[in-house]
């Protein structure tokens, strides 16, 4: 008898404990369907607009490759955008290896990292430590090398080859060597490169599906580049489209049926883009010399003049944003040579400067690149013909990983450090080469599995923490501070629309709890 009385006193109490237990602020969630994985950016889940057109909350999968490196297109952020905004607490991690370049992606939820020459071992991030990751072969990775999911397996490309799993897709090049892979639209697209006598570049698109036949070559759509060697560091997506551009500037569309130039290379004239990323309903490109991002509208590329604009006490030459990322919902930006970081807030119309992950030297306007002076006079006196910008400061890496930004620098190239050079101190040298994380509440990468038919995607805005679910379970969650949503006043919600580019999944049953308004997204 005292057992039982003691078993309907836990039952209620449990019951009373669950009566009381908080509710989600706010629930938005729907079927997705993201179909046969060809490659494509997957675009925007949902946006959430306050009565004044302000975004306050939103979902998608950010469509983005930064010099040789793609994020994962299963890691859906869900993101809060308080009214106010503080400066990210900032933490550096561990040296993964000795160099003085180094980059970054997301994978599977895990972060990895690793560089293209030297020490060429991936690297993945614990939380404690870096550990091996044998994703690649380091006696033959080179720049252009690396690995993505793609459906339920993942699809490796190295030393001109690509496997699908443990299958050989795509072997060696017969002639020449195939290079800078990019899988998107069904087609697997990628340079192919001979030297010497009877030498070509072109750049290739080969229909090809994930466990289908091995590629056939001879169903290749190519155009031939102008310069023999051009070779990129970016590929993007929009619109059903594939942009590539050259280190000469040769910017090249594919249409999934054939490809079209729309810019050659100019004599004499540096044409260089780093990154893109999908924004809204453009395709935002990096560039160099201006630092400025150039805009893809599915017709021309034009230039943003002022995005970002040039830190204080700096020359405004030579500059080149290498890296872009989307974070808590605003736009970031990496910029060299001072490695700047900026953010965009789009409703403010509003670039701001958010740090410099290097402390030496200080800024100056007087050189063009950080120590350029110091070699300069190293040059006179040994005659050496270093590069005067080889020690310039690059952020050429940023990711997303669980509720950070993780942001990788580097000097111009992986190069090792020249005992010579005087100003190469430990103090400046240990500044190249990192890896640092930069926190705001506010915001989750949550890695979703893929699924080819529908699977329900749960977004959940609790009173102190964000969580997202696919079919019931638990992929990610980020605590924040309670006071992160004063003034917070959901109004209108946008399904498929919004800061990561147009859907390319078939959404259905969307629900948001409580209610709120549908509308249009804002104008561009």
């Amino acid at each position: 008898m005292a057992l039982f009385c003691l078993l309907v006193l836990w039952l209620l109490l449990a019951a009373t404990a669950l009566a009381e237990a908080p509710e989600p602020l706010l629930v938005a969630a729907a079927s997705v369907e993201f179909g046969e994985d060809l490659g494509r950016n997957f675009g925007t889940l949902f946006e959430v607009r306050d009565a004044s057109g302000r975004s306050t909350l939103g979902a998608g999968f950010p469509g983005l490759y930064n010099t040789g490196m793609r994020p994962d297109r299963f890691a859906l952020q869900f993101y809060l955008r308080p009214a106010g905004w503080t400066p990210p607490v900032k933490e550096l991690l561990p040296r993964a290896h000795p160099g003085a370049h180094q980059s970054v992606q997301d994978c599977d939820g895990r972060l990895f990292a690793w560089t293209y020459a030297g020490d060429r071992t991936v690297r993945s991030w614990d939380g404690e430590q870096w550990q091996e990751a044998p994703v690649l072969d380091p006696r033959r990775a080179r720049f252009g090398d690396g690995f993505m999911r793609l459906g339920n397996d993942l699809l490796v490309y190295q030393d001109g080859e690509v496997r699908y799993g443990e299958r050989l897709v795509l072997p060696q090049a017969t002639e020449g060597a195939y290079s800078c892979f990019y899988y998107a639209q069904g087609h697997l697209c990628f340079y192919h490169t001979k030297s010497g006598d009877g030498g070509f570049t072109r750049i290739c698109a080969v229909p090809w599906r994930p466990g289908g036949p091995s590629v056939r070559m001879a169903q290749a759509r190519r155009v031939a580049l102008r310069k023999v060697g051009e070779t990129p560091f970016v590929w993007g997506q929009r619109g059903g489209e594939v942009l590539t551009v050259s280190n000469w500037g040769s910017i090249a569309v594919f249409d999934g049926t054939d490809w079209r130039v729309i810019r050659w290379p100019v004599e004499n004239t540096s044409y260089q883009v780093y990154s893109a990323v999908n924004y809204y309903d453009d395709l935002l490109l990096g560039h160099y010399p201006t630092g400025n991002l150039m805009r893809y509208d599915g017709a021309e590329v034009t230039h943003l003049e002022g995005w970002p604009p040039v830190m204080a006490g700096v020359a405004g030459y030579a500059r080149e944003a290498q890296s872009t990322m989307l974070y808590r919902g605003d736009l970031y930006v990496g910029v060299w040579p001072w490695a700047e970081l900026w953010r965009y807030d789009r409703d403010r119309a509003e670039w701001s400067l958010v740090d410099r992950p290097f402390a030496t030297p200080p800024p100056t306007d007087e050189f063009g690149h950080p120590f350029e002076e110091d070699i300069r006079l190293h040059n006179e006196a040994r005659d050496p013909d270093l590069v005067i910008n080889l020690w310039g400061q690059r952020i050429c890496g940023l990711a997303t990983w669980r509720d950070s930004l993780m942001v990788a620098t580097s000097a111009k190239g992986p190069m090792d450090r020249d005992a010579n050079l005087p100003f190469l101190t430990d103090e400046v040298f240990e500044q190249y080469g990192r890896v640092w994380r930069y926190r705001l509440p506010g915001h989750l990468s949550a890695p979703l599995r893929y699924v080819e038919g529908p699977t329900r995607v749960r977004c959940e805005l609790w009173p102190d923490r964000l969580r997202v679910l696919q079919d019931g379970v638990l992929r990610g969650e980020a605590p924040f501070d309670p006071q992160l949503l004063k003034g917070l006043k959901p109004a209108t919600i946008t399904w498929g629309r919004g800061l990561y580019g147009p859907t390319t999944c078939r959404l259905a049953k969307p629900r948001v709890t409580p209610p709120l308004s549908r509308s249009d997204p804002p104008e561009p």
